[in-house]
């Protein structure tokens, strides 16, 4: 019989394997065909809920979800960034526009008419925003409303998609209001707290120059303060809300407005909106309101 330490050392040696096959983590399966199909088909936007579906229906295959999910994000983005670079300034624009009306007669007769174009590119390094409106609106044949809005953003990245310097340039005329013209020229820094798929956030800010031609007053040339806010939110595939507001701050007449937004999607690249805007100066020029606001519902077509 061998001795005890002897026993000991034999027992330790067969026993060694076997605990570390034991306590080995198990190797990842490998994705199921049908899973694997089923995110490669799916849009890029709807991977990350795919992938969640997926590691809940295949929870042994979640790490190689993942890294599948990830390398297709990577090729999408290095495939994208390519494309971008070949584009001349005409090419790569996106937009929608919309329009929506107003018709009642009887006791009173009213007839009005709203619509916009929106134009938007984002190369590697630029992002441009056209954007151009009109309001109408006439009551027992006397017009009340009659609104021109005409603005040009664009945004350069200066280290990385957080941070960008904007330009601005606006035209507005609105004589019911008591502008029969006003220009804005602005320069100044923004900041993205969020931009993805889902929802986006930015902040910009800079001073502003203003050229205002009144209806019944002296024209002004004012060197003001700028600042704005744009939110885009995607709570459902169909349904978008947005929210944007601004100020231009002034010593003497400061503007603020709000333009807030539900679109839902019916059919293809054709939506339904309901909008509502709010208009704002504090010293509007005499006989004038201070707040106007404009509601509307539009027929929306994008390309």
């Amino acid at each position: 019989m061998p001795p005890l330490p002897y026993a000991r050392r034999l027992l330790q040696a067969a026993t060694c394997p076997a605990l570390l096959i034991a306590s080995a983590p198990a190797a990842a399966e490998p994705i199921p065909d049908q899973i694997r199909d089923m995110i490669m088909s799916a849009n890029p936007g709807e991977r990350g809920t795919v992938g969640n579906v997926a590691k809940r229906a295949a929870p042994e295959s979640a790490k190689e979800i993942s890294a599948l999910i990830s390398q297709l994000n990577d090729e999408d983005k290095a495939e994208n960034e390519a494309q971008l670079a070949l584009q001349g300034f005409f090419d790569g624009w996106t937009g929608e526009g919309s329009i929506g009306g107003t018709l009642s007669t009887g006791n009173t007769d009213q007839e009005g008419l709203s619509a916009s174009l929106g134009l938007d590119k984002r190369s590697l390094n630029w992002e441009h925003n056209l954007d151009l409106s009109f309001d109408y609106l006439a009551t027992n044949g006397e017009i009340t409303r009659e609104r021109i809005y005409a603005g040009y953003i664009s945004r350069f990245d200066l280290s990385g998609p957080m941070y960008f310097s904007f330009g601005l340039l606006s035209f507005e005329r609105d004589r019911f209001s008591g502008l029969e013209y006003r220009f804005t020229e602005s320069l100044g820094l923004g900041y993205r707290l969020r931009d993805s798929a889902d929802f986006s956030w930015t902040i910009e800010g800079g001073p502003a120059l203003r050229q205002t031609s009144f209806t019944d007053q002296d024209d002004e040339n004012r060197l003001d303060l700028l600042g704005r806010t744009e939110v885009r939110w995607k709570p459902a595939s169909n349904i978008t809300l947005s929210e944007s507001a601004g100020v231009v701050w002034s010593t003497g007449n400061s503007s603020l407005y709000s333009k807030s937004a539900a679109t839902a999607k019916l059919v293809d690249n054709l939506s339904a909106r309901v909008s509502f805007d709010v208009l704002h100066e504090t010293e509007p020029p005499a006989d004038r309101e201070k707040t106007d606001t404009i509601t509307r519902a539009s027929v929306v077509y994008a390309f």
